[in-house]
């Protein structure tokens, strides 16, 4: 019984270390604490001749670009196994890799046609541990430079973690720039939204799923992000995928559900349509949502099904 007690404090000291640094990293990233704010200097292009490849009849043939954005303390590791898996079932084609540096550098390197079919974009940060400020300004410089430099007038976009966060905030921050291309489809994976609402939450995950969309309280993140919703494009469909491990606190080992489905609010009324994704268990850890075969199969199907 001593032992069974020992452990349950051990636990539960793991879980609030766990929870102190998400909350410094959430402190630092979402509210800019870091000084990172790199401005965008040159853009360079390293393109290379390269034979298009050919989708499958079963899916959508279009210009329609797809980004790929990893979160914090991510890299090209994040979004990879989920452009390999569109490759490989003959849905989309890799074109291009965007490389932002720490010193103000966005290198473009891949091949590029006019006439490419579902070309799929990894955007890649350097520095990592940036501010989500600094974040969103260079995604928004990637997709000025995508419309202007390689005629791409729609987009869709995937998004890991923090990475899911840029791409909203993008869209709600610069949503009338005519200089960028239109956004068609999102799909969101694993983000905190709302921060560590609900982070610890011991209800049930039947009861944590069957809770009104409107979560329980704003951090000051969030409640920014709503003030800006109404910017938000129009006619965007979007998915979100979430998870939840099973360990008793109702997340997928640093975001919660709560904050993962507050997208839902926050984008009420703006969507053409909005679709969730839920998985449990191992498979549904922070890390792994991004890895899941299952997950992969459900954003090809969403983004390019004919």
């Amino acid at each position: 019984m001593k032992g069974t007690i020992n452990l349950v404090k051990q636990m539960r000291t793991g879980t609030r270390l766990l929870l102190l640094t998400f909350v410094i990293v959430a402190a630092i990233v979402l509210l800019g604490a870091r000084n990172s704010d790199t401005k965008i200097t040159k853009v360079t292009s390293q393109l290379t001749s390269r034979s298009v490849r050919g989708i499958k009849q079963q899916y959508q043939q279009s210009k329609t670009a797809t980004i790929f954005l990893h979160g914090y303390n991510g890299g090209a590791y994040s979004t990879n196994y989920l452009i390999h898996k569109a490759e490989q079932t003959g849905a989309a084609q890799k074109a291009l890799v965007v490389h932002v540096y720490k010193n103000g550098v966005m290198a473009f390197k891949g091949y590029w046609q006019r006439s490419i079919k579902n070309p799929m974009v990894q955007v890649v940060f350097q520095d990592n541990h940036a501010s989500q400020k600094a974040q969103i300004y260079w995604l928004h410089q990637v997709l000025v430079q995508l419309k202007a430099k390689y005629g791409v007038t729609g987009y869709n976009a995937v998004g890991h973690s923090l990475g899911a966060n840029d791409i909203i905030n993008q869209a709600l921050k610069y949503g009338h720039d005519k200089r960028l291309p239109t956004l068609h489809k999102v799909v969101t994976i694993a983000g905190p939204f709302d921060g560590l609402t609900g982070f610890l939450n011991t209800q049930t995950e039947a009861q944590a799923r069957q809770l009104a969309i409107k979560p329980t309280r704003f951090t000051k993140h969030f409640a920014t992000m709503l003030k800006y919703r109404k910017n938000f494009p129009q006619h965007v469909k979007l998915l979100n995928v979430y998870g939840d491990t099973n360990t008793g606190y109702n997340n997928d080992g640093f975001v919660g559900v709560a904050s993962a489905r507050a997208v839902r609010y926050l984008l009420r009324g703006q969507l053409t349509q909005y679709r969730e994704a839920f998985y449990s268990g191992a498979d549904a850890a922070h890390c792994a949502l991004n890895q899941n075969p299952s997950v992969a199969q459900r954003m090809i199907r969403f983004l390019w099904s004919a």
